[in-house]
């Protein structure tokens, strides 16, 4: 008997459930909305640096990982570094608004880590009516990069501003502007120091890909350190001493080796030729963990992770037992986790999306 009426209470349930699908799900969709559209994640952050990786993957196809994307959160003050497809919603989805970002810093100009720029303005603009250009920082280039997205989104700007008008489309902070930094052939460039806020960049080897940096981010004592696209590089030893966190790009040489031998053996010579020539100037983790371990670095991130895979139960496929040389916390991050580095100490990884 007891069981008959828990069967007809469960029926009666569903069939609630079914007859009010719709409002069930105008509310979840209302409720959803509103923690989009209302949502600021530094609300949620005690004092000091937290590290948002809004991009971890590479341009090979993964459903996970978006293009190369690092958001920096200091203090109040937010910084990107590299805007690869996917940026902007990634950013929104983490409760990052673009129009909070002050500023964009690329490491080089490869198409992944500059192919979001175009969709990261409108946000900028659209999110918080911001009315003057978004500054991209780069090196030698950055100013034809900029001026190429600039003119390739000029036609789109001309119809957001006459169907939305300049209230709610500022046509100039639908432009992007360019600031070239020059870094000396042994040394380090300061690109701001203010607000307790120290960002400087530093030259990384990428070749051919020249330029090629790398950021150092000082925020009341406690330091992150992004490689930007590098092999092991001594120059990155250097400016990462002592940093509380290294957030390095990493390829696993061994599984390219896979796909650069399917590749061959289905035809693909395009694509095999791309898998043998990568592992040059890209960093494994066994070298990732050198430069950690003679830079004293507290932490370590991996992120623009080549090849991309589904998740952290191929972590150790992917290291090939590189971390158990490194004695601090070491991670492999995906899309939406955010580290955070309080100014009381320690660490701490969480995924915000």
């Amino acid at each position: 008997m007891k069981r008959l009426g828990f069967l007809i209470v469960i029926s009666v349930g569903l069939l609630v459930v079914t007859l009010q699908k719709d409002r069930i799900a105008l509310y979840l969709f209302t409720e959803n909305i509103e923690k989009l559209v209302s949502r600021d994640l530094r609300d949620e952050l005690e004092d000091g640096i937290h590290v948002a990786f809004c991009g971890t993957g590479s341009p090979l196809p993964d459903l996970t990982r978006g293009g190369a994307c690092t958001a920096v959160i200091a203090g109040k003050r937010v910084f990107l570094f590299d805007a690869g497809e996917g940026t902007a919603e990634s950013l929104a989805l983490m409760g990052i608004l673009p129009s909070e970002v002050e500023m964009v810093f690329l490491t080089h100009f490869h198409s992944d880590h500059i192919n979001g720029l175009g969709a990261l303005v409108l946000q900028y603009v659209f999110r918080g009516n911001v009315a003057t250009p978004l500054p991209v920082y780069g090196g030698p280039g950055v100013e034809r990069v900029v001026n190429g997205f600039n003119e390739a989104f000029a036609l789109d700007h001309k119809y957001r501003v006459a169907h939305h008008g300049a209230k709610a489309a500022p046509p100039k902070g639908l432009e992007l502007s360019a600031f070239e930094v020059k870094i000396p052939e042994v040394g380090v460039r300061k690109i701001i120091s203010n607000e307790g806020v120290s960002i400087e960049a530093f030259k990384v080897n990428h070749e051919p890909v020249a330029p090629a940096y790398g950021y150092r981010i000082t925020y009341r004592g406690r330091t992150v350190v992004i490689s930007g696209d590098t092999t092991y590089s001594e120059n990155l030893v250097k400016f990462a001493t002592d940093a509380d966190l290294l957030v390095h790009e990493a390829l696993a040489p061994q599984l390219i080796s896979i796909i650069e031998k399917t590749a061959a053996r289905h035809g693909r010579h395009g694509l095999e030729i791309v898998m043998r020539d990568i592992p040059g100037y890209h960093a494994s983790p066994s070298d990732i963990v050198r430069v950690a371990t003679a830079s004293g670095v507290g932490a370590l991130a991996l992120t623009h992770v080549i090849p991309g895979l589904p998740g952290a139960w191929f972590d150790s496929l992917f290291t090939d037992g590189a971390e158990k040389g490194f004695n601090g916390e070491f991670w492999i991050m995906q899309d939406g986790d955010l580290i955070s580095l309080p100014i009381a100490g320690g660490q701490r990884k969480a995924n915000v999306y």
